[in-house]
């Protein structure tokens, strides 16, 4: 455009150019409108932009004149361009001419003055929040967006009146897009394909020159596209048209689109993939590498799924595949024997999804030959015998479990671990008989399902007998001298461990006592949970009731005294897995494998009435009224004297069958196990089992808990902790003066030596003032634990500040002090004091509070403080730092039920504790209730879906959780959901109590009755060796069977070696004639 408006536009005379006729009345006040209000001292500026235009001019017809030898085909595309060209610049330079100048507007209103004074205001600026983005004058940044000393390009992004800023890099797209492209199905997108009008490298082979420097269209070409590399047309029809005026929503749609054409560019998932690919093939020998690469075809397979979509079986079919060739590429290149256990395992595990039944078996014994000493390839292939319908018989998977215990037992060299682990070293005796107590569990469990449990339970009753229980002359005699003396024992059928008037195979052995008596022995459990005598006077004729020496003696196997010592909390941790109940040290990764093993875990009796149960219509406004959900099984928690003898308002580690079932439908006789924990600890001298055992014994016969505790401490006088067990007894049984009085008199036997026991029995008694709401004289208690001269002043009301300020440093010396010295019991302990006293006494805090309440939030910086150092020591995963945060959880809910809380700040501190420890069931059930269900989302499920349910925390406690949840919070197709997706995991896939509560709770709904059945045929297919799963065809399902099924299943069982008791016959006609009496 001309600087002067009487200057007529002209018009370029090209030999392929039409004018055409243009309407000079608006463009001519528009250009005379900016003309006129050009300023003076801009002339000179107005000659250089004429000079440059002219210039510019001249370099394209010397460019086009260069260019004439060219095809036809070629001139008429340069046209078509130029028109379009044309077309384009007319519409922007007609659009910037109709638009009205800034510079206009502001002389209008201010004359001659360069600055305009507001003296108004804006009326709307507070309501909106900002200026009027209409009358703000949009810019053009210099240099297309490019920050300076960066790669990255600045983009503006608007929220409203607010404007925030960020810089991207090349290469990547708007976030818009990124999410957007997480949540799309990859194995089903349309790949986008990109268009370009002609061929470069076909144009630059057709020029006969080398061009010195890049021409326009070059570099629009090779350069990527930028938010401001637009460059003003010089082709329009009114001459040089003004550069448009990009605003920052301009740039964002342009990068959209640039991201359009080609997402794969922006895919995290794809550019994941490309890095993992390029890392195996740059280093071959890299596992890990091999191993990322191979975990993400997992992610790639959730990545197709949507809320409309699952993954198909082709799908899956074809990801095994994939998956399996991975294994086998990396197998190629593994140099170490674990590697090698680890990629066979995976190999076999997607192999079961792809190769055909007679395949699978023929690996799995090239496997166990090639591999014998593995124990995780050995459990991966007896787990795939297990669960075959077809091929399973109970006779030889017992054989497979008794020829590796003999195996092991043999061993030169064993597996350190139950995960892909080697080990070399021929002194590691103890990691030997560890997996020989874990493949007898396997065994004794797998012989309790069949429906031999008299068998099972005298297993145990000989393996401890023989182990813990032999007589010290008997030591140094070989394996074979010492099974003979002990069938001597087992034939006479004396008392044995967890029998009344039990005293054991060494008085036995020194005393040869109870041969004077021919008297009867009482039997202590139901049929088929314990064994029998042969003169017991029953009617039934059943030849398994009695369990002879022949029928365990390959089960038995004798561990040397030297290694009783290591191994003998593996031993009593395998018996209570057995009766299912919580293992009580957990000190052994083959325990805590023992625990997560589905093939074990058994007696879900609460969750089964729990699934039985109407579900509740949530009341999202009484929420606060609620109390968490503290009876349950299954419980995941780590062990601690408040947990063993809980008050009704809180968690209870014994929580139950024990507490429910007992004798009449627990697994085995509480009363039995009661017994025998008890002669363990008296008999043989287990004094770190005399808590648990004191536990057991309150559970089972709670009027006699002073007995049974005054036994215990006869035994060990000094043992302050059975004091506090004591005294925590009684208080749960609503005695608190008892348990006042108890505490009291402990506290006297406190010295020196024993100053942690005295800190656990005044930390008992602060918790018991301020559970009853007494919180001076909790911290009196408190400050006593350090300060011996407020033990005997009796009447006092509260310690004076220089003693709270004394007990403060001290428990926090002695914090430090431990610390230092890696004790994390004792620090554990100083620290839920310190942290108890802080709550108390301080008066800072973030929280709101009551009188009744304290500074929660100074609490768990102390605690929070303690739980980093311990992560910083390696220790976090222990026991001990998760007895820490269950303490801080305690501490938690007591505060949020004594008065307000912010449900946001629990939920923060119990997320944290989630991450820490995935499956605890109290972090999981605290931060259930501290959350609503108000908003979209849900963050119980978000954090279940996101932390607890992943393959590397997934149990059978938390898929029991999210049922529960399912069962409070949602409604009976939301439950049903979490059912199968529970029982498609390889944690709950082989359980069978879980699949008889599915069952149970198909038929109890309405909706699913139908599907019961077809619910049972599959959960017989993958646990067909579970009797009692078996039997809900004639239990629960009995009125939907007909007489065909019926005698299906009875032939299955048969056929496959269970233990049968009644004939089908006799069942059957009995069945009928209730039948007819109902009608």
């Amino acid at each position: 455009m001309s600087d002067n408006g009487d200057k007529k536009l002209t018009v370029p005379k090209f030999s392929t150019f039409k004018p055409k006729a243009p309407d000079p009345v608006p463009l001519a006040k528009s250009s005379s409108g900016e003309v006129t209000h050009s300023r003076k001292d801009g002339a000179g500026e107005v000659a250089k932009e004429k000079k440059s235009r002219h210039e510019s001019r001249h370099r394209d017809d010397h460019r086009r004149h260069r260019s004439d030898h060219r095809s036809e085909h070629r001139s008429e595309h340069r046209h078509r361009d130029r028109k379009r060209s044309r077309s384009r610049s007319q519409e922007r330079s007609l659009v910037v001419a109709k638009r009205p100048s800034v510079a206009t507007t502001l002389e209008e209103r201010a004359g001659n003055g360069v600055f305009v004074i507001d003296t108004k205001g804006d009326p709307l600026i507070r309501r909106y929040g900002g200026n009027d983005r209409g009358k703000v004058p949009t810019y053009r940044r210099d240099g297309r967006g490019k920050v300076l000393g960066s790669d990255g390009y600045l983009i503006i992004h608007r929220d409203g009146p607010r404007e925030e800023f960020s810089i991207r890099m090349p290469g990547e797209g708007s976030s818009t897009l990124r999410d957007r492209a997480l949540f799309q199905a990859r194995v089903h997108r349309v790949k986008t394909r990109r268009i370009r009008p002609r061929d470069e490298s076909q144009e630059e082979a057709e020029e006969d020159f080398v061009p010195l420097s890049k021409s326009s269209k070059r570099r629009r070409t090779e350069e990527p596209e930028s938010d401001g590399d637009d460059k003003p047309s010089y082709r329009s029809i009114e001459g040089k048209a003004k550069a448009h005026e990009f605003s920052d929503s301009d740039i964002d749609f342009d990068t959209d689109q640039e991201g359009d054409l080609n997402p794969e560019a922006d895919d995290p998932l794809k550019q994941r993939s490309i890095h993992l690919s390029r890392r195996v093939k740059e280093h071959p020998d890299d596992i890990a590498g091999w191993l990322e690469l191979i975990a993400h075809q997992d992610v790639l397979l959730k990545a197709g799924e949507s809320l409309d979509r699952e993954v198909t079986k082709g799908e899956m079919h074809s990801f095994a595949e994939i998956k399996i060739s991975m294994y086998e590429s990396a197998l190629a290149q593994a140099k170490r024997p674990e590697d090698e256990e680890r990629l066979l395992l995976g190999l076999m595990l997607e192999g079961a999804k792809v190769w055909s039944s007679s395949k699978l078996d023929s690996r799995w014994s090239d496997v166990a030959k090639k591999h014998e000493v593995s124990f995780c390839l050995w459990k991966a292939r007896i787990d795939h015998k297990v669960t075959d319908l077809k091929t399973f018989e109970y006779s030889e998977i017992k054989k497979l479990y008794i020829e590796r215990l003999r195996a092991v037992a043999k061993q030169s060299s064993v597996s350190a671990s139950p995960g892909p682990a080697y080990s070399a070293n021929t002194d590691m005796e103890a990691s030997r008989y560890e997996q020989m107590i874990y493949i007898f569990l396997r065994v004794t469990r797998f012989i309790y399902d069949a429906g031999y449990r008299e068998s099972a339970v005298a297993a145990w009753q000989a393996l401890l007998e023989l182990n813990l229980q032999r007589p010290s002359t008997h030591d140094a005699l070989p394996e074979s001298e010492i099974l003979s003396s002990f069938r001597d024992f087992w034939e006479d059928e004396a008392p044995r461990l967890g029998e009344h008037n039990a005293s054991g195979g060494s008085h036995y052995v020194l005393r040869w006592i109870l041969q004077n008596s021919n008297e009867t022995t009482t039997r202590w459990c139901n049929p088929e949970m314990s064994p029998g005598r042969a003169t017991d006077d029953v009617l039934e004729d059943d030849p398994y009731r009695v369990v002879m020496y022949s029928d365990i003696q390959e089960l038995l196997f004798v561990i040397p005294s030297t290694i009783v010592s290591h191994v003998w909390e593996q031993l009593v941790d395998g018996l209570l897995i057995f009766c299912c109940l919580p293992p009580v040290f957990c000190s052994s990764p083959w325990i805590q494998s023992a625990e997560n093993d589905s093939f074990v875990v058994g007696s879900l009796r609460v969750f089964e009435a729990d699934v039985l149960r109407k579900p509740n219509e949530p009341d999202v406004m009484d929420e606060t009224k609620s109390i968490p959900a503290s009876e349950q099984d299954g419980l995941r928690l780590a062990v601690s004297s408040d947990l063993l003898f809980a008050r009704r308002n809180w968690f209870s580690f014994l929580s139950g069958w024990p507490c429910t079932a007992k004798s009449l439908d627990g697994p085995v006789d509480l009363s039995w196990v009661a017994n025998c924990l008890r002669q363990l600890v008296i008999s043989v001298g287990l004094k770190d089992l005399a808590e648990y055992s004191l536990a057991v014994d309150v559970a089972n016969e709670p009027g006699n808990v002073k007995k049974r505790a005054k036994a215990l401490i006869k035994k060990d006088p000094s043992n302050l902790a059975l004091y506090n067990a004591y005294a925590l007894a009684e208080v749960g049984a609503s005695n608190l003066e008892v348990g006042r009085q108890v505490v009291s008199s402990a506290t006297s036997l406190v010295s020196p030596a024993s100053s942690a026991g005295g800190l656990l029995l005044f930390k008992t008694w602060a918790w018991m003032e301020l559970d009853e709401g007494n919180k001076n004289q909790a911290i009196l208690r408190l400050c006593a634990s350090v300060d011996q001269s407020l033990r005997n002043v009796p009447g006092l009301a509260a310690p004076s500040p220089s003693q709270l300020l004394k007990a403060r440093q001290t428990l926090l010396d002695d914090l430090e002090h431990q610390l230092s010295l890696r004790q994390p019991d004792e620090a554990i302990l100083s620290a839920e004091c310190l942290a108890l006293l802080v709550y108390l006494t301080s008066q800072e805090g973030s929280e709101p509070t009551s009188e009744a309440q304290g500074s929660i939030s100074m609490a768990m910086e102390r605690l929070w403080a303690v739980s980093s150092e311990l992560c910083a020591q390696g220790q976090a995963k222990s026991q001990a730092h998760e007895r820490l945060l269950q303490a801080a959880a305690r501490l938690l809910y007591h505060h949020a039920s004594r008065g307000p809380f912010r449900r946001a700040y629990l939920r923060d501190q119990l997320a944290h504790c989630i991450d820490l420890f995935p499956r605890n069931t109290i972090f999981l059930t605290l931060f259930a209730w501290a959350s609503t269900t108000f908003g979209i989302d849900d963050p119980v499920r978000d954090i279940l879906r996101k932390v607890t349910l992943t393959d590397a925390n997934d149990c059978i406690g938390s898929r029991m959780f999210a049922i529960r949840y399912e069962l409070l919070k949602g409604n009976v197709h939301s439950t049903q959901a979490a059912f199968e997706r529970a029982l498609d995991t390889p944690a709950c896939r082989s359980n069978p109590e879980f699949w008889r509560c599915y069952i149970k709770f198909s038929y109890a709904r309405k909706q699913f009755r139908h599907k019961a059945k077809e619910v049972f045929f599959r959960g017989l297919r993958h646990c067909p060796w579970s009797k009692d799963l078996a039997l809900e065809a004639y239990t629960t399902l009995i009125n939907v069977m007909d007489e065909f099924e019926l005698r299906s299943v009875f032939n299955t069982m048969t056929s496959k070696g269970l233990r049968i008791h009644v004939d089908l016959e006799e069942f059957v006609a009995k069945h009928e004639r209730s039948k007819v009496k109902r009608r």
